[in-house]
């Protein structure tokens, strides 16, 4: 079924999928929920009323596995670990210009770094740098990646969102935090 898989890559891609349609996100996300799960029954539903209760007891609870399995994992984690394990040559890069002085204060990303910040910028804050991943529609909310050449205190705030300030909350390595 089509359903499980697309709604599996709108659940990874929640905090791109909001951060850049706050609005229009959700309800994609809610569709795909519909979607997996009502084809689920429907096919439950066809199996039993040809006689295959087995089967349609076997697709409930593959529906119901698979259910908890999206539902329960930490997608914006997901996210944030898996993207950076893939750009990590391209942020190391990057956090090697910060470091050198040679990134203007709201510096382009390069195509291939460009998507990991709604606005397609690196963000000097103080001697951070920081990609904002997602921010609420309000502007209320907002985290993302963010680089500090020295590891940053507990009282260390970056403003992630018009009326949010941030803090470094989960380490990924090479002086990159993730910041909410």
């Amino acid at each position: 079924m089509v359903g499980w898989p697309a709604l599996t890559a709108c659940s990874y891609a929640t905090l791109p999928l909001v951060g850049r349609l706050p609005l229009a996100g959700w309800p994609i996300l809610a569709g795909c929920w519909v979607w997996a799960v009502g084809a689920s029954v429907a096919v439950a539903a066809l199996l039993v009323r040809r006689r295959r209760r087995w089967r349609a007891i076997g697709c409930v609870v593959a529906t119901l596995v698979l259910g908890c399995a999206v539902a329960t994992t930490d997608w914006p984690r997901a996210y944030a670990d898996s993207q950076f394990r893939l750009q990590r040559g391209g942020l190391a890069h990057l956090a090697a210009r910060h470091r050198a002085g040679a990134l203007p204060p709201d510096a382009l990303l390069p195509p291939r770094l460009r998507y990991l910040s709604i606005d397609g910028q690196a963000h000097r804050t103080g001697d951070a740098l920081y990609l904002p991943a997602w921010r609420d529609w309000r502007g209320e909310n907002g985290g993302g990646f963010a680089y500090f050449p020295t590891t940053p205190g507990r009282d260390t705030s970056i403003v992630t969102a018009p009326g949010d300030m941030g803090h470094p909350v989960r380490y990924l390595g090479d002086g990159w935090w993730w910041v909410e």
